[in-house]
């Protein structure tokens, strides 16, 4: 997962990036972050780290744009390809409001599950991930694999 998380770093230089850890710590937060899966829906589906909402595309900044101005938003993926590619986008849009609050999910639901943090399915925990393909899902713990 280093290298591949060496790779997004490298791939989006210009994408802040939080760690799990941090996600962990902030959704303590009096207002914790909005959490964005950008995953497919049927991935979604499958499970996704507590409280987050989907969305893909341009829903992603009405999302944003419909949230409080001061609320730190994280978007996630599987590993955080996709996910750092949307953040990419949205930072494009030169809002600085955006930019300076919204970041990606470094390692995504693939790390945070790794770490044995929950992941939800319909408001109740679940045991599996999405593994998103045969070559992904090696960076997915076993027991995690549906």
């Amino acid at each position: 997962m280093s290298q591949f998380k060496a790779l997004v770093r490298a791939s989006f230089p210009g994408v802040p990036q939080m760690s799990i850890e941090e996600l962990d710590r902030r959704l303590e937060d009096k207002t914790p972050p909005l959490i964005i899966d950008v995953r497919e829906p049927f991935e979604y589906e499958v499970s996704h780290l507590p409280g987050a909402v989907h969305a893909q595309g341009e829903d992603i900044a009405d999302l944003i744009a419909e949230t409080e101005a001061d609320r730190p938003i994280v978007l996630y993926c599987s590993v955080g390809y996709r996910s750092s590619a949307a953040v990419a986008d949205l930072i494009q849009l030169n809002d600085p409001e955006i930019g300076e609050r919204v970041w990606n999910l470094e390692g995504s639901i693939f790390e945070w599950a790794n770490s044995g943090r929950p992941v939800y399915r319909d408001g109740k925990e679940a045991e599996s991930v999405h593994p998103y393909g045969k070559q992904w899902s090696r960076l997915l713990a076993p027991h995690l694999r549906p």
